[in-house]
C-alpha cells in the first residue's frame, strides 16, 4: 500500500525536518488545500506549495477544497503540483476542471465524499488518473472512519474492473493503524497518513508497516485466485 503522507499533521513550524525525516521511505507528500468557504478553515496555499515542492522531488499531492477548483489548480500546478484532486461539487463541470488539470501537466485525482455515489464516480473513469475515496467527511480531523469505507473501496474497484476502466485507489480521512487493515484487504491501493506517520515513535516505521500491507494483501489475493 502507498503512502502519500499528509503535512497537516506534521510540526508545522517544522515541516521541512518533517518532510526529510519520511522523504526516503515515503511514496509522495499530501498538501490539503481550504479556503475558509467550501471548508470552514483555512490551510495551505500556493507559496507553501512552492516551499514543498524546493524541499522534495517526491510527488505533491494537492487537495483543493476550494469554491473556484479551475482557479486555484492552476496556481498550484504552476509551481509544481503532480497531482490535483477536486471534488465534483464545487465543479461547475468536473469532466471539464479534470480534462484542464491534465492538459496542464498534472495528474487529475477525483474525490469522492461519504455521500457521493460510486458508480456515478466510476463513470467519470476517463477524464481520471486516481481516485480519492474520503473515509471522512472532509476538513475533519482525529475522527473514526465511515464503517462502509473499506465495501466502497472494494465496490469502486471491482466496478472499475468491470468497466475496463482499472485506476488506483486511495483512501483519506481515519487512516489508523486499526483501519489500514481493512482498507487493504478492500483493495485500496494507498492511502493518506497523518497523525499515523507523525505521531509515531518512529515514522518511516509507520510507513514501512503500510507498504508492507500491499504485499500481504496481494498474497491473500492471489490465494483466492
Amino acid at each position: 500500500m502507498l503512502a502519500y503522507v499528509s503535512l497537516w499533521s506534521a510540526d508545522l513550524l517544522a515541516v521541512g525536518r518533517a518532510i526529510d525525516l519520511v522523504e526516503p521511505v515515503a511514496d509522495g507528500f499530501h498538501l490539503d488545500v481550504f479556503d475558509g468557504h467550501n471548508v470552514d478553515d483555512l490551510l495551505f496555499g500556493p507559496d507553501f506549495a512552492a516551499a514543498v515542492r524546493k524541499r522534495t522531488s517526491l510527488p505533491l499531492d494537492v487537495h483543493l477544497n476550494v469554491t473556484d477548483p479551475d482557479h486555484w489548480a492552476r496556481r498550484f500546478i504552476d509551481v509544481g503540483a503532480d497531482i490535483v484532486t477536486v471534488q465534483a461539487g464545487p465543479c461547475a463541470e468536473v469532466e471539464a476542471t479534470l480534462s484542464s488539470i491534465r492538459e496542464q501537466g498534472a495528474a487529475p485525482s477525483l474525490g469522492v465524499e461519504l455521500h457521493e455515489s460510486i458508480d456515478a464516480a466510476c463513470e467519470r473513469a476517463e477524464f481520471v488518473d486516481r481516485y480519492l475515496l474520503m473515509g471522512t467527511p472532509i476538513g475533519i480531523k482525529g475522527i473514526d472512519p465511515d464503517p462502509a469505507a473499506p465495501s466502497r473501496v472494494r465496490y469502486m474497484k471491482a466496478t472499475l474492473s468491470a468497466r475496463g476502466a482499472e485506476r488506483p485507489v486511495f483512501v483519506d480521512g481515519g487512516i489508523r493503524s486499526s483501519t489500514v487493515d481493512a482498507l487493504a484487504a478492500a483493495g485500496a491501493d494507498g492511502v493518506i497518513p497523518g497523525s499515523l506517520v507523525f505521531g509515531d515513535a518512529d515514522p518511516c516505521a509507520a510507513i514501512r508497516r503500510l507498504h508492507a500491507l500491499t504485499r500481504r494483501g496481494e498474497v491473500n489475493r492471489s490465494e483466492i485466485g
